[in-house]
């Protein structure tokens, strides 16, 4: 095969979209860090100055707000999988042409693209029982007591 087919069935990376991740993960990150110490004041702060039932009661509301935004999220993404799955079955390529990439990547088109599409609704399938559980395990523990 020659350089240039070669070079026909690599999609190429986007560099402004490679940019722009990397500053949205660490805004992210950093995000992440700020929440997190705010937490530890406001919990040493309210731990001092409100009753153990009270502190309690307000720590359980948190968790529960916390996992069901967590859930949210989580199936937000299994939709985006399956949408992608979709997606890919309906070209039967991969990455779709519409795409950008943030790493050169080859691309892939029948059997090969079925294959990602089903790891994709696989995986989709498998956040969703991962919500189902964790809003079992959140009742068990939380429901009875709230």
């Amino acid at each position: 095969m020659s350089a240039k087919a070669a070079d026909a069935d690599i999609q190429r990376a986007d560099p402004h979209l490679r940019r722009r991740s990397a500053v949205v993960l660490t805004l992210a990150a950093l995000g992440a860090c700020v929440l997190a110490f705010a937490f530890h004041a406001w919990l040493a702060r309210v731990a001092d100055a409100m009753p153990a039932d009270l502190l309690v009661a307000s720590l359980r509301r948190w968790i529960r707000l916390a996992l069901i935004a967590c859930g949210v999220c989580v199936l937000l993404l299994a939709g985006y999988a399956a949408r992608l799955a979709r997606r890919i079955l309906e070209e039967r390529r991969w990455p779709l042409a519409s795409a950008r990439v943030l790493h050169d990547t080859r691309i892939r088109r029948g059997a090969a693209a079925a294959r990602i599409a089903l790891a994709l609704n696989a995986a989709a399938l498998l956040l969703i029982a991962l919500v189902a559980a964790g809003a079992a395990l959140a009742w068990h523990a939380f429901g009875a007591r709230a």
